[in-house]
C-alpha cells in the first residue's frame, strides 16, 4: 500500500512539471506571437526560457571592442 501511495505521489509531482514546462512554453509563444519578436534577441526571461525548452535561438553578433574599433576607423 505505500508502495503504491508513493508511485501515485511521484506521478503527480511528474505530471505538475510537466504541466508547468508546458504552462511556460505557451506562454512564450504567445508572447512571441503578439509582440512579433522572434527574429530579434528575447525581451523578457519568459521567452527566454520558452525559446530554450524548444530550441529555438537567435544568432545575434555580440559587440566587443574590436569590432567597434573596425566600425570607428571606417
Amino acid at each position: 500500500m505505500a508502495a503504491l501511495i508513493a508511485l501515485t505521489v511521484i506521478g503527480l509531482c511528474a505530471a505538475a512539471v510537466f504541466a508547468g514546462i508546458i504552462a511556460v512554453v505557451s506562454m512564450a509563444v504567445r508572447r512571441e506571437e503578439n509582440n512579433l519578436t522572434l527574429t530579434s534577441e528575447a525581451t523578457s526571461t519568459v521567452m527566454r526560457v520558452g525559446r530554450w525548452l524548444n530550441g529555438v535561438y537567435v544568432r545575434a553578433p555580440r559587440c566587443t571592442a574590436a569590432a567597434d574599433q573596425e566600425k570607428a576607423l571606417v
